[in-house]
């Protein structure tokens, strides 16, 4: 019996003694654990921060080439190849005139966006702003909010935006031929635009300056409208770029053929450009009339302007494009403020 107990104590001794060495083996192996864990981790967190710190540097090194470049004095005149100062309007080994350089800012987004052209995407910018602030002002808070966001609110909600109405534009509010050019009819309708102004607005601006640019984009715009309401019944509701940007496709498929400007394969593809968007006009029933006014004033403005290098314009010339862009100019955001004025004059 004593025996018995006796191997009974030693083997309980054994167990204990494989349990307590077991229980140890684990602590240390945790430990280890512990260890190399917080060792991979600091090694990943040391190389992490290097990488960040190399892309930080290699931006800033990035952007400080990019602001030295802001800040040459000369450039080389697209005629003669020789070196002229940023300021000369004029060559001074050709006399060509040349055409005029951002600077400072400007330079520094000409190289950051590819094609900078700062009155196309002012015009982008403004569309935008204007989409969001109708839609943030007019939204209901249900269901309805999508339907509104993509294809637009209801005829009475555009024209209390300033959209364009024969019978209102007759009794005095001619504003709204110039605030219906930033109004758009949902975001499918303001991308389709926005693609168009993109793709052929910054081409036209570099040609032509962002005077003449302007000024042609807003006239052409006024000029569909002004057909659209002359065509259509006096209390149809329509806004929209589309006008606009049918006179860009007009002056630019004028001057492509007049002046051989940028060649040959893209006159046709601004041709079919101005086809097809009147066949899609015909099939999802849009203003065609604007459309069809704001490509024939294109091409009849585009007839008026002479050659786009600009090396024969006189200095009444130039006085005379300064006058119109600042008139446009500021007839648009009078018309603006008229058409928010309108808006909020509405709701009290």
């Amino acid at each position: 019996m004593s025996l018995l107990t006796s191997n009974a104590a030693e083997r309980a001794d054994q167990i204990g003694y494989c349990l307590e060495l077991h229980q140890h083996d684990k602590i240390e192996i945790r430990d280890k654990l512990i260890f190399q864990t917080k060792s991979m981790f600091k090694q990943q967190l040391e190389w992490k921060l290097k990488r960040l710190t190399r892309q930080i540097r290699l931006y800033t090194d990035s952007f400080t080439n990019l602001w030295r470049g802001t800040q040459v004095t000369t450039r080389m005149c697209p005629s003669c190849r020789a070196l002229v100062s940023v300021g000369e309007k004029t060559c001074s080994f050709c006399g060509v005139r040349l055409s005029r350089r951002p600077s400072g800012v400007g330079k520094l987004l000409q190289n950051v966006l590819p094609h900078y052209a700062p009155v196309s995407y002012s015009l982008l910018t403004v569309n935008f702003i204007f989409f969001l602030m109708i839609f943030y002002v007019d939204r209901s808070q249900t269901q309805q909010d999508l339907g509104r966001f993509l294809m637009g609110g209801s005829s009475a909600a555009l024209m209390a935006w300033g959209a364009d109405v024969a019978w209102l534009v007759w009794h005095g509010q001619w504003w709204r031929l110039f605030s219906a050019i930033f109004i758009h009819s949902g975001i499918v309708h303001l991308a389709f635009n926005s693609y168009a102004l993109i793709f052929i607005g910054p081409l036209l601006e570099e040609y032509l300056g962002r005077e003449r640019f302007l000024v042609l984009y807003l006239a052409t715009g006024v000029f569909g409208f002004v057909l659209s309401n002359w065509y259509y019944p006096p209390v149809l509701t329509t806004v929209g770029a589309s006008g606009a940007i049918f006179g860009l496709i007009g002056v630019a498929v004028t001057l492509s053929k007049r002046w051989s400007a940028w060649g040959s394969i893209l006159h046709q593809q601004l041709v079919h450009w101005a086809i097809y968007g009147l066949i899609y006009g015909l099939l999802l029933g849009a203003n065609n009339a604007a459309h069809v006014g704001g490509f024939i004033s294109g091409i009849g403005l585009a007839f008026t302007l002479g050659n786009p290098n600009r090396s024969n314009e006189s200095g009444w010339q130039q006085r005379w494009w300064a006058f119109l862009f600042w008139l446009f100019l500021g007839l648009t955001l009078l018309s603006l403020v008229l058409a928010i004025h309108f808006r909020f004059r509405s709701i009290t």
